[in-house]
C-alpha cells in the first residue's frame, strides 16, 4: 500500500486522511521510526514541499514523528477549518442518509471534535441523538450504553422495520453525470455558518429496477476499487471494523457480528422434533448470507462487504422455519 502524495493544497480532509494512511503504510512496512519522517516528506509536492525544506523546524535532523506531526497539524490545519468541522459535527444528524452512512460522517468528524467524544458513553449519547425518531427510539436510551450497542440497534431497527432511505430517481442522474460521487445529506441543526449540503450517490436497488427505471452506474472506490462506495468513507482505508463500521477491532473481534450469529445459531437449534412447521420469511442485506466465509475473506485486504460505505440495496430473502406443536 504506496501513500498518495501530498501537495498542501488538498485541504484539512485529505490532510488528516494522508498523515494517517502514511503513518500505517510505515507501520505495515516495519520502517524504522527513525526514518519515518524523511519517508513522509518524500510525498510531499508543490508547497508542502516548500515547507518542508524552508522550516528549519521540520526539517531538522532527528525530528521525531510526533513533533512532526505537531508542525504539520499546525500548518495545514487552519483554525477556520477545523472550527468549521466542529460545527458540523456539533450539529450532525442522520437526516436522510442510511444508519451506516450516518456512522460513518459520525466517524470522519469526530476526529475534529475530541472534546464532545472523550469516552464511549459521551460518544454513544452523541450519536444516538442524531438518529431519526423512528430508529431512536428502537435504541437503548440507558446511559451505560456503548456506541457498539447503540449502533447495532440501530442497524437492526432499520432493517428490520424497513426504514434505510432510497434514493431518488433523479438525484441518482445527477450524481452520476456530474462526475465524482458526492456524499449523502445529513440533516445539519442551525449552527453559526451554514454548512453545504453534502451528499452520496448511492447504487439503485433491484426494488427500483423492478419499477422499470434505469440502473444508474455505481461509485467506485479510489482506494479499495470496490463498487458502490467512495474512498472517503471506505472501511478499509478508515481502518474501522469491516462489519460495523466501529474503530479499535477487527471484524473477527466485532461484538456486533458475534451477537447476530449467535441470534442465527438459537434459531438454529430451535428447530426440529416438532409436529408442525411454519416459515416466516424477512428481508436481510445480501451481505449477511456471505458472512458464513467472513473470516476467510478476512485476510483479503479488499474484502470488505458490510462496509457502510458501500451499502448494497439488493436483498434477498430468508426463509426461516417456526416450530409449533398442533392443537390437541
Amino acid at each position: 500500500m504506496n501513500p498518495r502524495d501530498f501537495r498542501g493544497t488538498e485541504g484539512i480532509l485529505y490532510a488528516d486522511d494522508w498523515l494517517e494512511d502514511v503513518q500505517r503504510s510505515l507501520e505495515l512496512a516495519e520502517v524504522p521510526r527513525a526514518l519515518w519522517v524523511t519517508s513522509a516528506a518524500s510525498q510531499f509536492f508543490d508547497i508542502a514541499l516548500t515547507w518542508y525544506r524552508t522550516d528549519p523546524r521540520a526539517s531538522v535532523r532527528g525530528i521525531s514523528w510526533e513533533d512532526f506531526k505537531k508542525l504539520f497539524k499546525e500548518k495545514f490545519y487552519p483554525d477556520v477549518a477545523l472550527t468549521s468541522l466542529e460545527g458540523q459535527f456539533v450539529s450532525l444528524e442522520q437526516g436522510s442518509s442510511s444508519v451506516d452512512e450516518y456512522a460513518a460522517e459520525f466517524f470522519r468528524l469526530s476526529r475534529f471534535a475530541p472534546s464532545l467524544v472523550q469516552d464511549e458513553g459521551c460518544k454513544a449519547r452523541k450519536f444516538r441523538r442524531g438518529l431519526i425518531h423512528a430508529v431512536r427510539t428502537r435504541t437503548s436510551g440507558r446511559r451505560d450504553a456503548t456506541f457498539e450497542q447503540i449502533l447495532m440497534e440501530a442497524q437492526i431497527a432499520e432493517e428490520d422495520f424497513g426504514l434505510k432511505p432510497k434514493r431518488s430517481s433523479d438525484a441518482l442522474g445527477a450524481s452520476s453525470s456530474a462526475g465524482p460521487a458526492k456524499r449523502p445529506h445529513f440533516q445539519q441543526r442551525q449552527f453559526q455558518q451554514q454548512q453545504p449540503q453534502l451528499q452520496f450517490q448511492q447504487a439503485p436497488g433491484r426494488a427500483q429496477q423492478h419499477q422499470g427505471q434505469r440502473q444508474r452506474p455505481a461509485a467506485q472506490c479510489n482506494y479499495c476499487g470496490k463498487i458502490g462506495h467512495t474512498g472517503e468513507v471506505c472501511r478499509l482505508r478508515l481502518g474501522v471494523c469491516l462489519f460495523c463500521g466501529a474503530p479499535g477491532h477487527q471484524m473477527k473481534d466485532c461484538a456486533a457480528r458475534a451477537a447476530r450469529q449467535a441470534g442465527q445459531d438459537r434459531v438454529r437449534q430451535a428447530r426440529g422434533g416438532q409436529q408442525g412447521r411454519v416459515f416466516a420469511m424477512a428481508v436481510e442485506p445480501t451481505q449477511a448470507v456471505a458472512e458464513q466465509s467472513a473470516d476467510d475473506l478476512e485476510g483479503d485486504p479488499t474484502y470488505h462487504g458490510m462496509g457502510s460505505d458501500g451499502l448494497d440495496l439488493d436483498r434477498v430473502l430468508v426463509v426461516e422455519p417456526l416450530d409449533f406443536a398442533h392443537p390437541e
